[in-house]
């Protein structure tokens, strides 16, 4: 195959899954189930959203995931059990996560 033939072929695939993603509703409706069983998971909703914010962090999650969360923890957790989650998980995640976390919180 040539450089051209692969190119084309790769186009192609990324097309076909944006195509996917684009008349699907299946991701959405899955995240919504996920976070409604989430909720019976026998934490309190605060310890919930604190394990959650620690599993970004950790995961290093987009700033899409990190506004999607902090939306629905509103009211649930302040911004200072925020930031102390973070600073205890720090030594676990390493400075790196840290920052990437902090700046995905901050990129709203």
């Amino acid at each position: 195959m040539s450089d051209d033939q692969d190119e084309s072929a790769a186009r192609e695939r990324v097309e076909e899954i944006r195509r996917l993603l684009e008349g699907s509703n299946t991701a959405m409706a899955v995240a919504a189930r996920l976070n409604e069983s989430a909720q019976d998971n026998g934490l309190d909703l605060r310890t919930t959203f604190l394990v959650r914010v620690a599993a970004l962090a950790a995961s290093g999650a987009p700033p899409v995931s990190w506004r999607t969360n902090l939306e629905l923890a509103d009211g649930t957790i302040t911004p200072d059990e925020l930031m102390a989650t973070l600073e205890a998980i720090a030594p676990i995640i390493g400075t790196a996560r840290y920052l990437q976390a902090v700046s995905a919180i901050l990129a709203d």
